[in-house]
């Protein structure tokens, strides 16, 4: 009789312990899926405001509950997502540009536009790799955009692959 009350108070022990987690797990899963529909309505509605409150109440859940790591991955994320944002070509089709190259600098002939700025006085500093040049620097008189290029040695115009502004 008693071997049966230990196995009951075992067997009953052990069903807290399941229902304990899975509470946890369940309340972990609805507090996910309340933070994915709140993000949906900023999201549909543009409300900025909304999506800051979002990240502000992740993160107190975060330091709250402390079931995730504090590791770099965060703030790598953002980071990351800045730099998208910060470095997006405007360049839709590459240029091929008149240039001459003097003291490894291309120095192009005439003035080009980039995404509505003109840009005029360009210099690529080049660097070389076999015969290839590419570029290292760039500079021009407006300051407001900067691109990257290449050629081949002995060539006379530069393909700009790619420009940012700053």
């Amino acid at each position: 009789m008693q071997e049966n009350n230990s196995k009951k108070e075992y067997l009953n022990s052990r069903r807290k312990h399941f229902l304990w987690g899975t509470f946890a797990l369940v309340m972990f899963g609805a507090i996910l899926y309340s933070a994915n529909v709140v993000s949906d309505y900023a999201e549909k509605n543009d409300l900025e405001n909304l999506d800051e409150a979002k990240d502000y109440f992740v993160e107190i859940f975060k330091k709250d509950i402390a079931i995730f790591p504090d590791g770099e991955t965060a703030e790598d994320e953002k980071s990351d997502a800045e730099k998208e944002e910060k470095s997006i070509n405007l360049l839709k089709v590459p240029l091929l540009l008149n240039c001459s190259v003097e003291d490894g600098k291309a120095i192009v002939k005439e003035p080009f536009e980039v995404a509505k700025n003109k840009v005029t006085n360009a210099v690529f500093e080049l660097g070389n790799h076999g015969n290839t040049l590419y570029s290292l620097d760039f500079s021009s008189k407006e300051n407001n955009v900067f691109c990257r290029g290449t050629m081949k040695e002995g060539e006379k115009k530069i393909f700009v692959y790619y420009c940012e502004k700053i």
